[in-house]
């Protein structure tokens, strides 16, 4: 809307500005071994993926966060719930879980995952 100066750099009016959500979320300063895919982090721990603590900001923070985070964690609770439960998953025993994300916008594997799933029997 306006001139701003924030820390050194000064930031035109209209200019738009793009959070880096990857660096916030592999921030040395703020994470044990930042740069490692270690899941566990998170229990116990108050952070979560909404973005209170801007340790981790998926959908964003604050008031312009993503309108759609209570929809989408529902949703992909349901989806993820639902694919647990009903199948034996598996990992074919050639290929090797490669963790690295490809650069870009939004965060992707570098390397598809491949894993076969078997319908369990119930």
């Amino acid at each position: 809307m306006q001139h701003a100066r924030v820390d050194h750099y000064d930031v035109p009016r209209r200019t738009r500005v793009i959070v880096n959500a990857w660096a916030v979320g592999r921030d040395p300063a703020a994470w044990d071994g930042a740069d490692e895919f270690r899941p566990e982090r998170f229990v116990g721990s108050e952070v979560d993926f909404r973005g209170r603590h801007r340790q981790l900001v998926p959908f964003g923070a604050g008031r312009r966060m993503c309108p759609g985070v209570g929809f989408t964690a529902a949703v992909m609770e349901l989806a993820l719930t639902n694919l647990l439960g009903r199948f034996d998953w598996e990992i074919p025993p050639s290929d090797v879980v490669d963790m690295d994300e490809a650069p870009g916008i939004t965060s992707r594997k570098r390397m598809p995952l491949c894993a076969v799933a078997a319908h369990r029997a119930e």
